[in-house]
């Protein structure tokens, strides 16, 4: 290792594979939204390759949906949801040689997520993950993840080119940007590759082993 001390995870599509809960979720809300798109195929790619702002544009969705608490009401209902299935929810295949590889190498492991703390430590424990030394994990924290990066790198006294943020959407990728550190974008998650290199991921990862070359180098 170089000069990487930390690794910042997000866990949705990176570490979980809860991109097919997900997106049945989503298309049944916009079934009931009554989203101008009815074929889900469709539905998916517009998912894969927009923001949430964008998506909610171009779907001509009611405009109750941009006002936060109703938004929030959706995202809380289906993590109540997924913490019922978090059983079903399958590890990323590589990740947890990946994560025993990092660790060894003696970086700190982060996971920085939106979705329910129990949700994340639930699956963590069901699949032996115990490589992580902190977890921030919360509905709430989709609204100011770039601050909660920022906290993070006061809080374990690193510097902003010491850490690393990996993720698989526009929204991690933003945050990567607004608190200064490099982006790993991941190939396997919600965005596509061309949507992440569009919007300016710095590295991009194709599979895990990937991420611990990425590390190397820099």
């Amino acid at each position: 290792m170089k000069n990487i001390k930390a690794i910042i995870f997000d866990f949705d599509g990176v570490i979980g594979d809860t991109l097919p809960f997900t997106f049945k979720k989503i298309i049944e809300i916009s079934r009931t939204l009554n989203y101008k798109n009815t074929d889900e195929k469709k539905i998916i790619e517009e998912i894969r390759s927009k923001d949430w702002k964008e998506l909610l544009s171009a779907g001509g969705m009611p405009m109750f949906w941009l006002k936060l608490p109703f938004v929030l009401a959706i995202i809380a209902r289906m993590q109540a949801e997924l913490g019922k299935e978090i059983e079903t929810i399958k590890m990323i295949p590589g990740m947890k040689k990946l994560l025993v590889d990092l660790k060894r190498n003696h970086l700190r492991l982060i996971i920085l997520s939106s979705n329910r703390k129990d949700n994340v430590e639930k699956f963590i424990k069901l699949n032996k993950l115990d490589y992580f030394d902190f977890i921030d994990a919360s509905t709430y924290t989709m609204l100011s993840k770039s601050g909660r990066i920022k906290r993070i790198i006061s809080n374990f006294n690193l510097t902003k080119d010491q850490v690393v943020h990996i993720g698989d959407e526009i929204r991690d990728l933003s945050a990567s940007k607004e608190a200064g550190v490099k982006f790993i974008g991941v190939a396997w998650g919600l965005h596509t590759v061309k949507t992440l290199k569009d919007h300016g991921a710095d590295f991009i990862a194709k599979k895990p082993s990937d991420i611990l070359k990425i590390v190397d180098k820099n």
